[in-house]
């Protein structure tokens, strides 16, 4: 009898210790949100009330209007802010584009984002460029923390005509350029077809897919890991309580 309750108790610990480790790994799949970590050294970075974080896809345009009330972050605290993406479908063969600016017309260039960025951090590291809209501007170059080596800011040409390539993406076997503040696309221009990059690469529409898949795959190994504690553990009380009324025999 001893030796079956030691058995259970064993069973229930590691029962316990799983359940915390399958949920966080299900939390991370199904996060809601992005957050912006804004930049230092900057008095416009540092005086302000408000952020906000500006989508648009290349199919379907801006999802909401130019700071609407829709895209205001929420303020976390110590220069963190969150934007809650809830609401909004993404096509996970889709291409979208973000700027997160403040209400002292300070933004961040054009960065593009995909689903495995949930959850990710947008940072700004000091770069800054011309504003791809009005060339008289400049921008802050930001980038994602954990997802930073596959999902570039975007490739786009500034009022002048120019490429802006800020993180020297690799373009070949890129026809377009995607993600402009209308959510229009552009032929790249002939010029382009010559650039060569030091880094970088594009994340194709299958590496998206395959993310989410990984993403959807760890949801069922989660559920699949609970379930089957859950039956081990009821399964050896079963036993101990048979064992038990055949003692008390």
């Amino acid at each position: 009898m001893k030796r079956v309750l030691a058995l259970l108790f064993v069973a229930v610990v590691l029962a316990l210790g799983v359940l915390p480790l399958t949920a966080s790994g299900a939390e991370m799949t199904e996060t809601k949100y992005i957050y912006f970590e804004t930049p230092t050294g900057s008095v416009a970075w540092n005086n302000f009330k408000m952020v906000y974080c500006h989508m648009w896809s290349k199919s379907g345009g801006d999802i909401y209007a130019w700071q609407a009330k829709e895209e205001t972050a929420e303020d976390m605290g110590n220069g963190f802010w969150r934007y809650d993406l809830s609401g909004i479908d993404f096509d996970p063969e889709g291409e979208y584009s973000l700027i997160f600016s403040n209400e002292n017309g300070m933004q961040t260039y054009n960065l593009n984002i995909t689903s495995a960025c949930l959850g990710d951090i947008v940072t700004c590291n000091g770069d800054t460029c011309v504003n791809p809209v009005d060339g008289e501007k400049s921008c802050a170059v930001a980038r994602w923390k954990y997802n930073g080596e596959k999902v570039h800011p975007a490739i786009e040409v500034d009022s002048a005509g120019k490429l802006l390539n800020v993180d020297n993406v690799a373009l070949d076997g890129i026809e377009t350029v995607w993600g402009d503040s209308q959510g229009e696309s552009h032929e790249l221009p002939e010029a382009a077809v010559t650039l060569t990059a030091t880094e970088g690469e594009t994340l194709s529409a299958a590496d998206i897919k395959a993310e989410k898949d990984d993403g959807i795959n760890l949801r069922a190994a989660t559920t699949w890991i609970i379930v089957a504690s859950a039956v081990v553990v009821c399964a050896l009380v079963a036993v101990a309580i048979i064992l038990a009324r055949k003692n008390r025999k």
